[in-house]
């Protein structure tokens, strides 16, 4: 199954990650920028749709 995210919760997640594998970094604030452009890019790249509700399964 799909899972359907926002570019806010990508980046969110890899921000998130990079701190749990790099605990040392100190610059949080640089990170933070990174994740975001970078979550831009793979969301654009991907062409991922963004939605806010699940999609219908036709079911009545």
């Amino acid at each position: 199954m799909a899972r359907i995210f926002t570019t806010s919760q990508l980046s969110d997640f890899l921000f998130d990650r990079i701190i749990v594998n790099c605990p040392k970094c100190q610059d949080v604030r640089c990170l933070k920028i990174a994740c975001t452009l970078t979550a831009e890019e793979l969301m654009e790249e991907a062409d991922i749709l963004h939605k806010l509700e699940p999609v219908s399964d036709g079911g009545a």
